[in-house]
């Protein structure tokens, strides 16, 4: 018989957000009935100094920055959660999402596929753009925490949104062409 025992389970480090951390850095430029986008440039150095919860989160930023277009915060009215919460209450199936792009771009979900867990307070939507076939778009919520991907080759539409804070996503336009590829 062993004296051994297990180690001790890691767990990740929480890291502490930014002395001068604000939920809602930036006012509202545009506004629609379900989103409310801000002017910041995304992908100025002084803005992701204050969307940025840490360093790390500051430093992964600034580096993704050659690979992305433009990063704007966008604040959520409505959440993929709450489309669910409403149609559990009607019980009528979810059929259509509406998700946010840059600049007061909406884009309408053909949703496809889903998969909900605990009560429908997080889980994974999966669908396509209207008569685009060749689209892809993927949600992923937890409460009014979310992000998402939408990818349409034919539109030239390469976005995705990453949860910021409740009921905020900062969304993205990616260059698929250096998008996730190593730096030299």
């Amino acid at each position: 018989m062993s004296n051994m025992t297990s180690p001790p389970t890691a767990r990740p480090a929480v890291l502490a957000n930014n002395p001068g951390f604000q939920e809602r850095p930036f006012p509202v430029a545009y506004e629609s009935a379900k989103f409310q986008w801000t002017l910041a440039d995304g992908k100025n150095t002084n803005v992701i100094r204050q969307l940025a919860h840490n360093p790390l989160e500051y430093a992964r930023m600034v580096t993704e920055n050659s690979e992305i277009f433009r990063r704007q915060l966008v604040y959520l009215k409505e959440t993929a959660g709450s489309v669910f919460d409403q149609g559990k209450l009607s019980g009528a199936a979810v059929t259509q999402l509406t998700l946010p792009g840059l600049d007061g771009q909406e884009y309408s979900v053909d949703v496809t596929r889903t998969d909900l867990r605990n009560g429908g307070s997080k889980g994974q939507i999966y669908g396509q753009l209207p008569d685009r076939p060749d689209s892809m778009v993927t949600v992923a919520f937890v409460n009014d925490r979310e992000a998402f991907t939408i990818v349409s080759p034919r539109d030239q539409i390469y976005l995705q949104a990453e949860a910021r804070e409740p009921d905020q996503v900062v969304i993205k336009n990616i260059n698929p062409l250096t998008y996730g590829t190593p730096q030299k």
